[in-house]
């Protein structure tokens, strides 16, 4: 049951419904989480000092991190990091999923959203407030509800909604200013982690582009969800992708002196060097107003160099989504293809001046054993990838943890010139479970296993964190 209050006019001022602990229910989580500033500039203003434009980064990482590089979650343009968390109908949203999956998970309010503000001041003047019928125009659009069935509320559903809207806040009056201090911040995110995956959303897909042009020995990947697009379009009430697909600048071969360089040149000779080759996903839904750009925006990334795909969801069998997929109804389905490609170009990838200090990319915790089992050859060796992830891996899992196993990764080196072709690495619960794992009836199945999908001999390693 609900109590509505109305005003003079008859207008819901509120919505109240039974109170509800739905804490209660959540099933509890092992992992580590913090937060931290990536701080803006000092200016100076009236003989006094203020700090324009700091980001709020929020971290979570599993008890065990089993995948190499963090994921970096870029909200969208009006919203806020919170588009990450819970969806609208309270699930676990889409940076949940990641660290159970092995991730560690970073998430940042960009300059002048959520925990993140600016003072007029001091930033850039902000521009119009977001409202409702924008929200509905662009996350649920009348027209498009026969197609598009998994948005996570109803257009009745007043309480919902508001809660929805209440994420937004206005973008500041100049998107090209905005987009160059961003992609600062982002760019000393990067140099605070290290190599990461970034992952962006509508009107931050732009700063994916950049902030790999800036850092391109930091972006492993780019996952971009339904990003602005195409080249050069005009976005009302957000701005122009004067310079391609960004407004601020980004770095071409031959070099661009400007917008207008850019837009007269010839399509096929824009060439961005720093992101050549690098592995670009574009996600886009059903019934989404902005699934359309996908192909054009693929092209002018391809054509500049990248290695970009468009993951439709309607090819990989999930249907029904628009522009905020990342928290419909189906947002568990619709991440399952987005953490398959992932596998795919980074795939528990090690860089290859890592693999011989395997420890950088595992996180060891006191008292826990880490076993690898290291698999050298060359691009003519047999291995079975497909075998080995599918039958091989479960074997090992089935076999090995009612002894104190409890977790194990595999890693795939990405540089292709490598002798390592996989590493697998398992936790164990301690010394003397990885002994009696070792001595178990099955073992003996497991390395006969091991020819089946390889003629190589595997090396192990054991590290044990004091």
């Amino acid at each position: 049951m609900a109590r509505i209050d109305l005003d003079e006019n008859s207008n819901i001022v509120s919505e109240h419904r039974e109170p509800q602990q739905f804490w209660v229910n959540r099933p509890a989580l092992m992992s580590r989480r913090g937060h931290f500033w990536i701080t803006g500039e000092r200016i100076k203003k009236d003989n006094q000092n203020f700090q324009h434009g700091p980001m709020f980064v929020q971290w979570e990482a599993p008890e065990q991190v089993t995948q190499p590089y963090p994921v970096i979650l870029v909200h969208g343009g009006r919203l806020q990091g919170t588009e990450w968390m819970d969806t609208p109908d309270g699930r676990p949203g889409w940076a949940q999923r990641l660290m159970e999956a092995g991730y560690a998970v970073l998430i940042v309010d960009r300059p002048g959203h959520g925990r993140s503000r600016t003072h007029p001041d001091i930033a850039d003047t902000p521009g119009p407030a977001f409202s409702y019928e924008e929200g509905e125009r662009v996350y649920f659009p009348p027209g498009d509800r026969r197609v598009q069935t998994q948005w996570p509320f109803g257009p009745d559903d007043t309480a919902m909604l508001d809660s929805f809207i209440a994420a937004f806040s206005p973008l500041p009056t100049s998107f090209r200013e905005s987009q160059e201090m961003d992609v600062l911040r982002l760019s000393a995110l990067f140099d605070k982690i290290g190599p990461a995956i970034l992952m962006t959303h509508s009107a931050s897909g732009p700063l994916g582009w950049m902030v790999a042009d800036r850092r391109p020995k930091q972006v492993v990947a780019i996952v971009s969800i339904e990003p602005m697009g195409p080249a050069f379009a005009k976005v009302p009430g957000i701005g122009s992708l004067d310079w391609g697909l960004t407004a601020g600048r980004v770095t071409y071969f031959p070099e661009r002196q400007s917008p207008e360089d850019v837009r007269s040149a010839d399509p096929l000779q824009l060439q961005i060097p720093s992101i050549k080759s690098l592995p670009i996903a574009v996600v886009t839904g059903e019934a989404s107003i902005f699934a359309k750009n996908g192909p054009a925006i693929v092209n002018f990334l391809n054509t500049a160099g990248a290695s970009a795909t468009q993951i439709h969801l309607p090819d990989f069998g999930v249907l029904g989504n628009g522009h905020g997929l990342i928290y419909e109804k189906n947002s568990d389905e619709a991440l399952k293809p987005v953490m398959d490609w992932l596998t795919k170009v980074t795939g528990a990838a090690i860089p290859e001046n890592k693999v011989s200090n395997i420890k950088e990319n595992t996180v060891e915790i006191p008292g826990k054993v880490t076993l690898h089992v290291i698999y050298k050859g060359d691009k003519n060796t047999r291995f079975d990838h497909d075998y080995y992830k599918n039958i091989h891996c479960p074997m090992v899992m089935e076999a090995w943890k009612p002894y104190g196993l409890e977790s194990g990764g595999r890693f795939i080196p990405i540089d292709q010139g490598s002798d390592t072709i996989l590493i697998w690495s398992g936790i164990f619960k301690d010394r003397s479970s990885l002994e009696a794992a070792f001595s178990s009836p099955l073992t003996s199945e497991i390395m006969e296993d091991v020819k089946k999908f390889t003629d190589l001999t595997p090396s192990r390693q054991i590290s044990e964190a004091l």
